[in-house]
This record gives structure tokens, C-alpha cells and sequence, in this order.
């Protein structure tokens, strides 16, 4: 594997950030398809794409940074984006604030933007992921399976929990499609995709020995139980109000 696809002269392209623009403009064509029919008229996501992209990405970096300070003794280290790197949740977590943000200043639903925007989720899985294979990072255990996988580096062979995740991410795509075509009240779709996102993570990340930080937990799945239990409890309650509507027709 080698995390850059073509170099000439000072010119480096690497995989990481294509797959990272990629998923950023599906995001968007998939929140321009989706937006009018759950709500969010063409006119505001022109008004929200450029915010959303770089708060996601500031939220991100923000996340990282906090969730790993050891690796940041100069502050000035913060901005350089080839030093260390970036955390769904974070990003997550600064969107967020933003649709709030927007829904009130625009009177928009909030949960029917939080919709029209999940699509980046499982997304972020399948093509990020995928860079970060290709860089030969954020690998499982040591394991003896047909399909394991040297990474430079690292010793022996590897669950690749990269590749692991973008089969389950695309799971998630796939569900999301037919929830949202099918939407029954605001929010079934974000929650769905992010409490399907959070089974998958804390399930592979129990193939993280090396990062665990208690017992069998890692960083990665506080947020992921957190938002776990926050999407049952929003779906369940949501079920219990009957708040629900009639079927969107099918995506043609």
C-alpha cells in the first residue's frame, strides 16, 4: 500500500485527501437530492454547504486535538494538518451546533437538516476509511485470518478493521436510503445512520487492544455508546408519540 497515488515535484496527491473530497461532494449531491423532499429547500443548503464543510472540518481536527493532547505540546502543532489527524465525532458534534444554529436563524426543522446532512456519516466509513488504509493506519489486532493484512510498521498481520468498515459503512448507506425514502418524522434518518454507525464502531474497536483505554474500551467507543444510547432513546420516544407521518414516496 502507498498513501500517495501520484508525486511530481513538489506536487504530492495522496489518497487520504481524495477520498476525503470525494466524500464531501457525495455528501453534498447526496444532501441537494435528499434536502427538498425532507424539508430543506435547494435555496438553504446553497446558504449551509460551505459553513457545514468547514465547521465539520473544524469540529474534526478540534476533537482530535482533545481527545489526544500528548501529541500536541505546541499549540502552533493544532494548525499543522499533517500532524496528527481528525475524529468523526468531533465533526459530528460541530455540525450539530451549526444546523441548530441555522435552524433557528432560518426557521428551519433541525432534525430535517440534521436528515438532509447525515448522508456524510457513512460516507466518511466507506471513502475515508479507505485512505486511511492506504496510509497503513488505525489497523485491528494481530489475527491469523485468510484475509489479514502486514501494514507497515506494525508486527504481524492485522484485522484490516479499515476495510471492515467500509462494508459495514456501506450497510448503513444502504438502510439510510430506504429510511429516508421513507421517513416517517424528522430525525429517524440521522439517528438511524449514526445508531447503526456507533453498533459498528463499538463492535471493531473491541479489535483495538492497543488503544484501549479501560478494560476493553477505547476512545472511540465514549462517543459511540453516548450517541448509541441517544439514538434508541430518540427513536423509541419518537415511536411512543406516534409522532410519525405518512411515507415519503420512493426516490426516482
Amino acid at each position: 500500500m502507498n498513501p500517495v497515488i501520484v508525486e511530481v515535484g513538489p506536487l504530492v496527491i495522496r489518497w487520504y485527501g481524495v477520498m476525503m473530497a470525494l466524500m464531501i461532494l457525495l455528501a453534498v449531491a447526496m444532501a441537494y437530492r435528499y434536502g427538498p423532499r425532507l424539508g430543506v429547500p435547494t435555496p438553504e443548503l446553497d446558504r449551509l454547504t460551505v459553513p457545514f464543510v468547514v465547521t465539520a472540518f473544524i469540529g474534526a481536527r478540534v476533537g482530535y486535538v482533545l481527545s489526544h493532547p500528548a501529541e500536541f505540546t505546541n499549540p502552533l502543532e493544532i494548525l499543522r494538518i499533517d500532524h496528527g489527524g481528525l475524529t468523526s465525532h468531533g465533526a459530528i458534534a460541530a455540525a450539530l451546533i451549526l444546523l441548530w444554529l441555522t435552524s433557528r436563524r432560518r426557521h428551519l426543522s433541525f432534525w430535517s437538516l440534521a436528515d438532509t446532512t447525515a448522508w456524510a456519516v457513512p460516507l466518511g466509513n466507506i471513502l475515508v476509511r479507505f485512505g486511511n488504509f492506504m496510509n497503513g493506519e488505525l489497523y485491528g489486532d494481530v489475527t491469523q485470518v485468510p484475509w489479514a493484512v502486514t501494514f507497515p510498521g506494525a508486527a504481524g498481520p492485522r484485522h484490516p478493521l479499515q476495510l471492515y468498515e467500509m462494508v459495514f459503512g456501506t450497510l448503513v448507506l444502504l438502510i439510510g436510503f430506504r429510511v429516508a425514502n421513507r421517513r416517517r418524522f424528522p430525525g429517524e434518518v440521522f439517528w438511524t445512520i449514526v445508531l447503526l454507525s456507533s453498533i459498528g464502531r463499538i463492535l471493531l474497536d473491541l479489535l483495538r487492544s492497543e488503544e484501549r483505554v479501560f478494560w476493553v474500551l477505547t476512545l472511540g467507543h465514549i462517543p459511540a455508546v453516548i450517541l448509541l444510547i441517544g439514538g434508541i432513546w430518540f427513536l423509541v420516544t419518537r415511536q411512543k408519540r406516534g409522532d410519525t407521518r405518512r411515507p415519503m414516496p420512493e426516490a426516482r
